[in-house]
């Protein structure tokens, strides 16, 4: 993500957010939500990395990874969702991953409820129970990064990354 792009992803993000998410939150669990968004979008912490994804100019999803293992944002635009650009999103980052750390062999979400059917999708699995912490509903998955899914993955995303940065 460029710098200049960050209102873009914050927009994104408060949107799916009041789509999908805000329902299953405590009104302390929605500022904690947003506290910490602004924190990863604006500030930019160096443990973390966003990538988005375009189509005709516009961010049309994204995606924040912190600590090489750790999905804490991930949204698409209602209008791009089931053609491939959240599969895309997760594909990328988990080649970033891999190419960080070759030893990593997993990467973790607290899914909001809604989304959790989004990621079994993707190949994670439920680790838990649904979990409240700072009035903040989800539930917690991971995903197995098998090294032989990573040439094929490699290969797959060369086209992407003329729409992925």
């Amino acid at each position: 993500m460029l710098v200049e792009e960050a209102s873009q992803v914050f927009k994104i993000v408060k949107t799916g957010f009041d789509h999908f998410v805000k329902q299953d939150l405590t009104e302390e669990g929605t500022k904690e939500f947003f506290r910490a968004a602004q924190k990863f979008i604006y500030d930019r912490p160096d443990n973390h990395f966003i990538f988005v994804a375009h189509s005709e100019n516009q961010i049309i999803g994204m995606i924040d990874i912190r600590d090489d293992n750790h999905i804490c944002l991930f949204f698409v635009n209602k209008k791009f969702q089931k053609k491939g650009v959240g599969r895309s999103l997760i594909e990328k980052a988990i080649l970033k991953i891999v190419s960080d750390i070759p030893q990593i062999s997993s990467l973790d979400v607290n899914s909001s409820t809604y989304a959790v059917n989004v990621y079994e999708k993707l190949g994670f699995i439920k680790t838990d129970e649904e979990q409240i912490i700072n009035g903040i509903r989800f539930v917690p998955m991971i995903k197995t990064i098998q090294l032989s899914q990573l040439t094929t993955l490699s290969s797959q995303l060369s086209s992407i990354d003329n729409q992925i940065n």
